[in-house]
């Protein structure tokens, strides 16, 4: 099925600017089609329209025309759409139906609204279940698992009901680096299979399997191309976004366009690379590391001991961890979906508490503490920011921390503006945070936090659904908060964020720590049987460095570019690529 889009313009209702201007686009059957751009660029509105959301269930005014199979797709009955065209969101809080038992009814909710044969079904049902690498969820409860768990059966949900097109929406946000991996694998076999695949996303796993990528800015097309000329530095850095680190190093070591993801094609071309200059670091107007604190807070660390924990069902999800943080210190926690991470988490303010085992902040236990009382020292924000926000503007919200703690108004005031400033929402204080999309959610959710100053802060998957810009701005209060000597805690899937910030790394699996080291001992050449354990793979720039035989591990493209500039002019040997 071919789904075409001919000159589409939606406009939201109250908005002065469309949200998406002209853009045409064609996905044919065994293709996949991409879509970037920064927050806001209209990537979500552009899948809701592809699949018939936008205007039926999302008002808009609509013009131009999506077509698929000669059926107009902002006009057809929702039961011509269905089993022809479906959705996966970026929140599987958006995805589930919030009242099946198990993961296996969950899948077959929709095959049971088509009518779908019971034989036919269970085997659909298997199929998408092996296909994600879920089949052991099957008999879990939706609402119980992690929030990339939960990720992974919405994605399941929609592959069963067998649609000749699959529209995604950041389906790998909330997914560990191994998931990712898994949905390009299943998106570059459903094409295979000759189905139509249009998906927004971030991860350069799956846009490396696009025929076509879209790039979008401010509703408006800036670039249709193959990933490898779409992504490149000369049309993103204008529009605000780095290119993903492969397609940078590919550009700098000048490989084809067949080889911009090839890893070992860019390590060979890197060890041969002379003269070249590397790319340059981000502009400092867009880091956040000068912040000045309004409210004293004495150093806080972090002490727990043998915590063990079950969920029903008998799922124990963390199996004795015992770790301390010192006050100041910037801890990343990673491991795959469901290794306990967000359950570890949630014992340091109280939203938990242990079958066994003790948690102490500042060297009290907090197991007589509400959790009213412990939010003064421990701030905590969610993964989902809809978990967590429920006032009717952005200030309010923000605000809302601040005034519990009985702080003067003209102080509120000002932590609730540097807060908005800090996350880049400043002039959004009247706007109701459900006006806002995933994204910006997520930033009013982490500035409620950080406008009470605590002196612990936890961040779960802070840079979920972020871009370049947003990603950059939380990494800027994490560091800010390490250099006043207050403690950060967060849960990360992005290794290359966790590289950049973080200067502990601790590796979870099946809910016990196996590693707890600095990130150049973490993702270490060495360790990568470990790290794919769990889950996890070193950032992009520290397997090319593996492979280049360099011994400093690099961050990002710009590390490792600066890594072989450096020894060039000390009058090193160029490094070849002759290992792995």
């Amino acid at each position: 099925m071919t789904l075409t889009i001919d000159e589409l313009r939606v406009r939201y209702p109250g908005r002065r600017e469309p949200a998406l201007s002209g853009i045409s686009l064609e996905v044919e059957p065994g293709k996949i089609a991409a879509v970037v751009g920064r927050t806001g660029a209209g990537k979500s509105t552009l899948c809701l329209a592809a699949c018939g959301f936008v205007p039926r269930v999302v008002r808009a005014a609509v013009s131009g025309r999506v077509d698929l199979a000669g059926m107009e797709v902002t006009t057809a009955p929702l039961a011509q759409l269905a089993g022809r065209v479906g959705i996966v969101f970026s929140s599987p809080a958006l995805q589930l139906s919030s009242s099946k038992p198990t993961v296996r009814e969950e899948l077959a909710f929709g095959l049971e609204n088509l009518g779908v044969a019971r034989e036919e079904m269970d085997g659909r049902i298997e199929r998408a279940l092996d296909r994600l690498g879920i089949s052991h969820l099957a008999e879990r409860e939706p609402l119980a698992l992690s929030g990339g768990e939960q990720q992974r059966v919405a994605i399941a949900s929609i592959l069963v009901m067998g649609t000749g097109v699959l529209v995604l929406d950041e389906p790998t946000a909330q997914l560990d680096p191994q998931g990712t991996s898994d949905v390009a694998a299943v998106l570059r076999e459903l094409a295979a299979d000759g189905r139509s695949v249009l998906v927004a996303e971030h991860a350069p796993e799956v846009l490396a399997e696009a025929a076509n990528c879209l790039v979008l800015d401010a509703g408006r097309q800036v670039a249709l191309d193959r990933p490898a000329f779409a992504l490149r530095s000369t049309i993103l850095r204008p529009i605000g976004l780095e290119p993903p680190t492969l397609v940078t190093l590919a550009e700098a070591a000048d490989i084809p366009a067949n080889g911009t993801f090839d890893e070992k094609e860019i390590a060979r071309g890197l060890g041969v690379l002379r003269g070249r200059r590397p790319v340059e670091e981000e502009s400092p107007a867009e880091k956040t590391k000068e912040l000045a604190f309004l409210r004293e807070a004495a150093p806080l660390g972090i002490e727990i001991r043998d915590l063990r924990h079950s969920y029903a069902g008998a799922v124990e999800a963390l199996r004795g961890v015992s770790l301390r943080i010192e006050p100041g210190e910037v801890v990343a926690i990673v491991g795959q979906n469901g290794s306990g991470k967000t359950t570890l988490a949630k014992h340091l303010n109280g939203l938990l508490r242990p079958d066994s085992g003790m948690v102490a902040v500042g060297g009290n236990d907090i197991s007589g503490r509400l959790v009213s009382d412990i939010a003064r020292d421990v701030g905590f924000v969610f993964q989902n920011p809809d978990d967590q926000l429920f006032n009717s503007r952005v200030e309010l919200e923000v605000g809302f921390g601040p005034r519990n703690l009985r702080l003067e108004p003209k102080l509120i005031e000002r932590l609730v503006e540097g807060a908005l400033g800090m996350v880049g929402l400043t002039g959004e204080g009247s706007t109701n945070p459900y006006d806002l999309g995933f994204s910006l959610r997520k930033l009013v959710a982490l500035a409620s936090v950080v406008a009470m100053e605590p002196p612990v802060l936890v961040l779960d998957e802070p840079t979920t659904g972020q871009d370049g810009p947003g990603t950059r701005r939380v990494g800027g209060i994490v560091d800010a908060w390490g250099t006043t000597g207050r403690t950060v805690i967060a849960i990360s899937h992005d290794m290359e964020f966790v590289a950049r910030h973080f200067r502990r790394v601790i590796v979870m699996r099946a809910g016990e720590m196996v590693l707890d080291a600095p990130p150049e001992c973490v993702f270490a050449y060495e360790n990568s049987a470990l790290l794919a354990s769990t889950g996890l793979v070193a950032p992009p720039a520290a397997r090319i460095a593996a492979r280049l035989g360099l011994t400093t591990m690099p961050a990002d493209a710009s590390s490792l570019l600066s890594l072989l500039a450096a020894s060039r002019a000390a009058g090193g040997s160029s490094p070849e690529a002759d290992r792995h």
